[in-house]
């Protein structure tokens, strides 16, 4: 009976470990959306500074190309 027991009890541990993972996860990204530079999986973020830093770095690539190619 011990061992039967035993076995039930950790099936019992893992199985909530694996829910709190997922679940809390998802829980904690929704309700400290602090709209952080790098996104989480489980949401959009309400603003994407990364995305906005791209789109910058790519324009200014963009400018320093034409500016060069006129020379």
């Amino acid at each position: 009976m011990g061992v039967t027991r035993n076995l039930l009890k950790n099936a019992v541990k893992s199985v909530t470990t694996k829910l709190m993972d997922q679940v809390g996860g998802k829980l904690v990204a929704n309700i400290t959306d602090t709209s952080s530079d790098a996104p989480d999986a489980y949401y959009t973020p309400k603003r994407n500074r990364f995305a906005e830093m791209v789109a910058e770095e790519a324009s200014k690539d963009s400018s320093e190309n034409t500016d060069n190619g006129e020379e």
